[in-house]
């Protein structure tokens, strides 16, 4: 078991890890770090289905034509238009590429939340602690 110094405290070394050597990030590596970020970091603006037919039909563009720009059918830029469904963060940007519009906002995070996560999250060593105070 791997344990920070502070944790390893409450143990007993039996035998030392091996380390193995990291490999080092290809593009795939980066290219799957980025997707899991666009995940979390956007979300769709309000009435993103009219923003987005507004700006089609600005351009002078079909929904054909717009699903054969960004190699999706015509049939989901309709859906998408008519709000039915929400596009993947993946579709909405070539969605944004293609109409030269803005339908990603990035997602506001609240700090009071992200510090009650901080402070319920507990560690092998915190339930150990826990523990020993009880005895």
């Amino acid at each position: 078991m791997i344990a920070c110094d502070k944790c390893s405290n409450y143990g007993k070394i039996v035998e030392r890890a091996v380390t193995i050597p990291r490999r080092t990030k290809d593009r795939r590596d980066k290219k799957i770090e980025e997707k899991f970020e666009i995940d979390i970091e956007f979300e769709l603006i309000p009435n993103y289905g009219k923003a987005i037919k507004e700006a089609r039909e600005k351009s002078g563009i079909k929904q054909d034509e717009l699903g054969r720009m960004i190699n999706e059918p015509a049939s989901l830029i309709h859906r998408i238009e008519t709000e039915r469904i929400e596009p993947s963060i993946e579709i909405a940007k070539k969605i944004q590429r293609a109409l030269h519009i803005r339908i990603l906002k990035p997602i506001e995070i609240d700090n009071e939340n992200e510090e009650l996560e901080k402070r319920s999250e507990m560690t092998l060593g915190d339930v150990v602690v826990i523990r020993k105070k009880r005895r």
